[in-house]
């Protein structure tokens, strides 16, 4: 994985050349506590839907694990690590295949043991968008999908994680949707993005 302060100095290069070109900058963050709170009510809808179903319709069926006390809460943060990295891969697959300039500008970093990933290149704001939500909705979705095809405390726990993790995700695409701008970049270390606008030329 490269270096938060590769993608950093990829940012900032890519910054300069598009205020050389006559382009102004916003940034669009927020804040830990926002993303912690924010994120955990824009995914609780979803994890609690399908928990729901899952109580109404699929425990007859169930397959429910023996694991208790350490080794349930080793499976536990198994599916969360592993739900973590296939997120922040799929960030960066959406953003490659959304924007169609290859995986070159997508950067990895781990910090803490978690995984994040940013994309060091400009998108049109649906692009950006696409590659926000993809998580959400193919491994959010997905993990849905397997908990009714294999109920059970494995895959209700996999839901549940991947519902919560998008949480963040859902948030910042909401406030693109909601923003202006002709180009957005990812931030590279924070949650948000920047907007990039063309600022008009003044005739003499």
């Amino acid at each position: 994985m490269k270096k938060t302060n590769q993608a950093e100095k990829d940012f900032r290069e890519m910054s300069d050349a598009l205020k050389a070109s006559g382009y102004s900058e916003k940034l669009v963050t927020i804040k830990q506590s926002q993303v912690m709170l924010g994120g955990l009510l824009c995914a609780l809808p979803f994890a609690s839907a399908f928990g729901a179903a899952y109580r109404l319709l699929l425990t007859d069926r169930a397959h429910l694990s023996d694991a208790s006390g350490l080794g349930f809460y080793a499976m536990f943060i198994g599916i969360v690590i592993i739900s973590a990295f296939v997120h922040e891969l799929l960030h960066g697959l959406g953003w490659t295949l959304a924007g169609g300039r290859g995986w070159g500008p997508v950067r990895f970093n781990l910090s803490a043991l978690m995984p994040s990933c940013s994309y060091t290149a400009p998108l049109a704001r649906g692009q950006y968008i696409a590659g926000v939500l993809a998580p959400f909705v193919l491994l959010g979705g997905g993990s849905a999908i397997f908990m009714f095809v294999y109920p059970g405390t494995i895959s209700v726990l996999t839901m549940i994680v991947n519902f919560l993790l998008a949480g963040a995700d859902l948030l910042i695409a909401f406030k693109a949707l909601r923003g202006r701008g002709e180009l957005i970049v990812d931030h590279p270390t924070k949650a948000g993005y920047v907007i990039f606008v063309k600022q008009p030329s003044v005739k003499e």
